[in-house]
């Protein structure tokens, strides 16, 4: 609630007025370089005789002059005063966020530590023992919060303010030589309470105005000589002396003090100038008698000062009183708001059709049940009475009317008595023969009250990417609506409400598509991710000067296990088997693309195939492990999954997903076929001289050409070597692919005998007598060779004409 201010006027009977004006200004903290303390701005003027003196000076900003802080009539009522984290400058310890109470009065945010404030007064009314530890002046101020909807600054994220939602002053100086005052962050406890006090700090930072101080009813240096004096509480039936001595006194009393008024009153009063003019115009034998007439003057005002501070605690008396009453009523509204609010929902769960099907008694129309009785009279054969719909009908119309006689029944009033007391004690014993209680009756299952923010929760940690928050925050969640939600199913008295139901369910959708929304953003990361270490080895590999100095890839890092785990949690196993399969197909590239350890020169061929054989295939074997592995770690019982996605085939291989084995054996067979092209281009097979068997070879000549026998053996023997070095490095890659695969239960190695024959330019036969024998059940089909009979029709003409045209020129 605001005040206008209105300056302190003092007039004397000497033509002297006094005007005294008080605002908050700040200085700077000597101790802390962010940090500012408040101050008074005591402003004095003097006007006499027509001439004004103005008189500025500064004061510290004391305890009691917290409550005399106005504030501005323009802008809407401040927030509450609470309690928030503020930052502070630990010193080595670094930034700190400790728990301050905080206020805002006018154009200044105040600060204190929480001991200085009364625990059990908050709002308009709290006491303030000791002046504020700091002060955040709000104008040219502009309030801000965390980008990206986030609860904290990145900055802040390993302190004490991740537990409330932080929010920063920000001073935006117009220009000119007017220095920037360092950022102020608080942290506040909830959402709603930092938009509230953002709002009121924006609204605030618009005001030009000053922020003043309400003038104080008792004078500072009158605070010292009541020290002294016992409060004691004046009788309001008292009155004023009507006699005429004490009428007298009073005027004497008065008179002192105007006296003392006239002499010590004025502003520019100087006790050394007073008493050098005292005694310049007296002697020593008169300062006895000045003595005297001081004291009677400080008696006087002391004896005034007295009964103007009684009269004072009179009013503060009575104004407690008020208030401890308006408290009491405040809180008998409360208890009766919260009765209301009790009774209104018991009338929500009343089931008015089964109340309305329990009186089905009354057939003539007019109110009066018929009475159903049995044959024994209304009595069965343990003598108990039976609980009819009309007895129910009949007792609920007696306790409504609260009468006891019926000219239409047939029972008399004791009767009727007696009988709705059976009635009663036989509802009681069935209900304790069933197990139910009164605590039974009309009661629903508890909602935590955590769910009603879960869905909000998770919205901030996925804004923060803090995935594994919301995940283990999801699942607590889920999992808790179901078990609510079976509780709700099972034949039990307990019951959701239908607004509860609905909001469960609600919530069920909610979190699904917060699942969906945080896989969606997991698997686009490990994708960008990805494609990011893609262009960086195909930028490294074509820099010439990457060759000069040893490089190990990024891609060997293991940053993508956190967010593959997370997505085989949420269910998600497609999709991390594509995003672990791409990320590996970079691995085995970047092993594909290994220097030769035996020089950038003639390279040694064998050595080079066994390097490559066994970087990509122990690559190859550690992927498929790991890929393994991220499906053994998850526990069956919490992975969601569809009725019917494990297999017998998935049980086999660790509850791995039939879908995400398959993806991850078609990428092996795609691997295969990369290394298979590498092994059979330029860099191992490429390099040798291999070529199909002569056709002399394949059938045999009858006819005999002069002169080409030293060629034909020269051609032939710089085959046969090629052919020998070729079943080499074919042995090392069929034994390091053995080794590797077959180890893992992954057998291979037919099909990379596969993918190699075709690179072999029809020198497989031959290859394959000089293969060790242990290969031989993977190469027999190699050495097929071709009869005459097989060669076709154009093949053997052509061979023919050959022969001939080679048998003429040497003839020639």
């Amino acid at each position: 609630m605001t005040e206008d201010f209105h300056p302190k006027r003092i007039a004397s009977s000497r033509g002297v007025v006094e005007l005294t004006d008080e605002k908050v200004t700040y200085i700077a903290d000597s101790n802390s370089a962010d940090r500012f303390l408040p101050r008074i701005a005591v402003a004095r003027s003097t006007t006499e005789n027509g001439k004004t003196t103005i008189e500025k000076s500064f004061r510290t900003f004391e305890a009691v002059d917290m409550n005399r802080v106005l504030d501005f009539n323009e802008v809407p009522d401040p927030p509450e005063d609470t309690t928030m984290r503020v930052c502070e400058d630990g010193g080595t310890d670094g930034l700190k966020f400790p728990v301050r109470n905080v206020c805002v009065r006018g154009g200044y945010l105040f600060y204190f530590d929480v001991e200085d404030v009364d625990d059990h007064v908050r709002g308009a009314y709290v006491s303030y023992h000791a002046p504020p530890i700091g002060v955040v002046p709000l104008d040219k101020v502009d309030v801000a919060t965390p980008p990206g909807g986030r609860r904290v600054f990145r900055d802040h994220a390993h302190t004490d303010a991740k537990y409330g939602y932080e929010f920063v002053l920000i001073h935006a100086p117009d220009g000119g030589s007017e220095t920037t005052r360092p950022a102020a962050f608080f942290v506040a406890e909830s959402l709603a309470q930092r938009e509230k006090w953002l709002k009121a700090l924006r609204s605030r930072a618009e005001a030009t105005a000053d922020t003043k101080l309400r003038p104080d009813v008792v004078a500072r240096r009158e605070k010292e000589l009541m020290q002294d004096i016992k409060p004691r509480r004046p009788k309001r039936t008292q009155k004023r002396k009507t006699n005429d001595e004490d009428e007298d006194a009073e005027d004497i009393e008065s008179q002192y003090v105007e006296e003392a008024k006239r002499e010590f009153g004025i502003s520019d009063f100087r006790d050394d100038i007073w008493l050098n003019n005292f005694f310049m115009n007296n002697n020593d034998f008169d300062s006895g008698t000045k003595i005297d007439q001081l004291e009677q003057w400080q008696a006087s005002i002391k004896r005034g000062l007295r009964g103007a501070v009684l009269e004072q605690y009179e009013y503060f008396v009575e104004a407690s009183g008020e208030m401890t009453t308006m408290g009491k009523e405040v809180a008998a509204l409360k208890s009766m708001v919260e009765t209301q609010n009790e009774l209104i929902k018991e009338m929500k769960d009343i089931d008015f059709t089964g109340a309305f099907a329990d009186g089905d008694g009354d057939k003539d129309g007019d109110g009066d049940e018929m009475d159903s009785l049995d044959s024994n009279g209304g009595e069965n054969n343990n003598d108990e009475p039976v609980v009819d719909k009309g007895d129910r009908a009949r007792l609920r119309r007696q306790m409504r009317s609260g009468n006891d006689d019926d000219d239409n029944s047939s029972l008399s009033s004791d009767e009727e008595v007696a009988r709705v007391e059976r009635l009663r004690e036989k509802l009681k014993q069935d209900m304790s023969a069933d197990g139910i209680t009164e605590d039974h009756v009309n009661t629903h299952i508890e909602v935590p009250s955590w769910l009603d923010d879960v869905s909000e929760e998770i919205a901030a940690f996925i804004k923060e990417c803090r995935y594994t928050d919301a995940t283990d925050l999801f699942f607590k969640a889920k999992s808790e609506v179901n078990d609510i939600l079976n509780q709700h199913d099972r034949p039990t008295e307990n019951k959701l409400t239908k607004k509860q139901h609905a909001n469960m369910l609600n919530m069920l959708s909610t979190l699904e598509s917060l699942s969906e929304r945080m896989s969606s953003r997991l698997v686009e990361g490990l994708r960008r991710k990805n494609e990011a270490y893609k262009q960086s080895g195909k930028r490294d590999r074509s820099d010439p000067l990457s060759l000069m100095a040893p490089m190990v890839s990024p891609c060997c890092l293991n940053d993508d296990s956190i967010p593959l785990h997370l997505l085989v949690k949420l269910g998600k196993t497609q999709e991390a088997a594509t995003a672990y399969a791409a990320r590996r197909s970079l691995l085995l590239l970047e092993s594909l693309h290994e220097r030769p350890i035996s020089g950038s020169g003639n390279v040694d061929l064998v050595i080079y195939a066994a390097q490559l054989s066994q970087s990509f295939f122990s690559c190859l074997a550690t992927a498929v492990e790991g890929f393994l592995d991220l499906f053994l770690v998850q526990d069956v019982t919490t992975m969601p999954r569809d009725d019917g996605e494990l297999s017998a085939l998935s049980a086999a291989s660790g509850n791995v997903p039939p879908g995400a084995l398959a993806s991850i054996v078609l990428w092996c067979d795609s691997e295969l076929s990369k290394f298979s092209s590498a092994f059979g281009g330029t860099r191992i097979l490429g390099n040798l001289a291999l070529s199909p068997p002569p056709r002399q070879e394949l059938v045999p000549s009858r006819s005999r050409v002069v002169g080409f026998e030293e060629e034909g053996y020269k051609v032939n023997k710089e085959r046969q070597n090629a052919i020998e070095v070729a079943s080499q490095c074919v042995d090392q890659a069929f034994t390091f692919a053995s080794e590797n695969l077959d180890s893992i239960g992954l057998p291979l190695t037919p099909r990379l005998a596969e993918y190699i024959r075709s690179r072999l330019k029809g020198c497989e036969s031959e290859v394959s007598k000089l293969l060790n024998s242990k290969w031989r059940h993977i190469t027999f089909e190699w050495e097929i060779e071709l009869d005459e009979a097989d060669i076709p029709m154009d093949e053997g003409r052509r061979f023919s004409s050959q022969a001939m045209s080679r048998s003429q020129e040497a003839a020639a």
